[in-house]
């Protein structure tokens, strides 16, 4: 990123540049300190007024919400987000204060949710008080902060923080018949189009954190900064970071993403609904898993998915395209100008540069262009289907970089082609040219 360091005692000193196309947000590792998370963003420049026409403050009368995180306001932000509603639209302005919620609060057509800077809407973390419910796979769960269900033009933005308080509502007693269950989503979204996301910090989701908009078109995440528990050897929890799900004309860029599963994902997860034009652009991440996926869910077409000048800080696979579930092909995939800065071994396995994988439905045209490994994976990249019908066609790799070395064939790339995988090549443009 061209930051240059000086260290003077026991000072480290750098400046950044909050301007600059690649968001300034950086992991600092120090010795064998905790790492810190640097997360600097432009200033705000259209920051709402607190008060005035369209404007439902809070804290303010008729709602007087407590901000000491004393009493539950979870209905009196529910309020000003229905009176919001009914007079068309406007914006629920949270100013800075502690907010203690439960239940979910419901963003509505034309409403924006405007969390001022120090502004933390933080869940109750007391788990006896919550509900759950089983999935399919006897997986537990409680309902999510937030949902846009059907609300066309819905906003969430500021400089506050969402909490989950996840981990502490998780139930993390091994000898229990819910462990690791009660886990918790931040924002949930379906058939809602034009749906932003800008500017907050997300805290401590326990499983998918951003998960939207299915049935939508327009969702936009931007300068968005999630934090979520990382050690996947103590709790490996499928608290992924931004899920692009089900939805068309998509961007999430420049944020950043710290989780112990998938950072970025583009998912198919409803049927009768192909997904294309998404894209991932210019976003930092830092993760156990994947650093950068498409799929695992296949249920209706996905193509045109681009993610491109993403940092990887860490995974323990770099880049991905699987379909594992759903029969719907995935297609004209790439990866472009992605760096991987270093690897993870976990209990999930061992470290991936790259993963290609079609069980349940067929994977083609995946380009992956001007991609640096400054690491070496434990494995070397995978590619591979289960069937004729399910199989792996055309993959091509450009510019293809592991540790400084270009490589410019399949031999040196350490590929392993496994059963039902077809037209695979490495470029470079050094190739091109003679």
């Amino acid at each position: 990123m061209g930051i240059t360091e000086t260290v003077s005692g026991n000072q480290l000193n750098f400046s950044i540049d909050s301007n600059a196309e690649k968001p300034s947000y950086l992991v600092i590792q120090i010795n064998n300190l905790e790492k810190l998370v640097v997360l600097a963003d432009p200033l705000e420049s259209d920051a709402p007024s607190s008060s005035g026409t369209d404007v439902y403050n809070i804290t303010s009368p008729p709602y007087c919400a407590d901000n000491t995180w004393t009493s539950d306001v979870t209905g009196i932000i529910q309020q000003a987000i229905d009176d919001a509603s009914a007079a068309g639209g406007g914006v629920v302005y949270v100013p800075a204060g502690v907010y203690k919620v439960k239940d979910i609060l419901y963003i509505k057509s034309n409403v924006t949710l405007y969390l001022q800077g120090g502004a933390v809407i933080k869940s109750n973390p007391d788990r006896t008080l919550y509900e759950y419910t089983t999935s399919r796979e006897g997986k537990i769960f409680i309902d999510p902060m937030i949902r846009i269900d059907h609300a066309p033009n819905a906003k969430i933005l500021g400089r506050g923080v969402l909490d989950a308080s996840g981990i502490e509502i998780m139930d993390k007693d091994r000898a229990s018949s819910t462990y690791l269950g009660y886990r918790r989503n931040v924002i949930v979204g379906n058939y809602s189009n034009h749906v932003t996301i800008e500017g907050i910090l997300i805290k401590d989701s326990t499983t998918w954190t951003i998960n939207g908009i299915q049935g939508g078109d327009g969702f936009r995440v931007r300068h968005v900064k999630i934090i979520n528990h990382k050690n996947a050897d103590q709790y490996k929890i499928m608290n992924d970071g931004i899920d692009i799900c089900g939805t068309r004309n998509a961007i999430a860029e420049k944020n950043f993403v710290m989780t112990v599963d998938d950072a970025l994902c583009a998912k198919s997860t409803i049927t009768d609904f192909s997904m294309y034009n998404v894209r991932f652009k210019n976003n930092i991440v830092f993760s156990s898993c994947a650093g950068l996926k498409a799929g695992l869910q296949s249920l209706s077409p996905m193509y045109d998915v681009w993610f491109e000048d993403n940092d990887v800080v860490q995974a323990r696979r770099g880049i991905v395209a699987e379909a594992t579930s759903g029969t719907q092909q995935m297609n004209d995939i790439h990866f472009v100008n992605t760096r991987v800065e270093s690897f993870v071994f976990t209990s999930m396995g061992k470290s991936i540069p790259v993963e290609i994988d079609a069980q349940t439905a067929p994977i083609s045209n995946v380009y992956i262009d001007g991609a640096l490994f400054e690491k070496l994976a434990f494995n070397p990249i995978h590619i591979y289907g289960s069937s004729n019908t399910n199989a792996v066609k055309n993959v091509t790799f450009n510019d293809l970089n592991m540790c400084g070395d270009v490589i410019t064939n399949v031999l040196e790339a350490r590929i392993i082609e496994g059963n039902y995988a077809a037209d695979v090549s490495v470029t470079s443009m050094s190739n091109k040219e003679l």
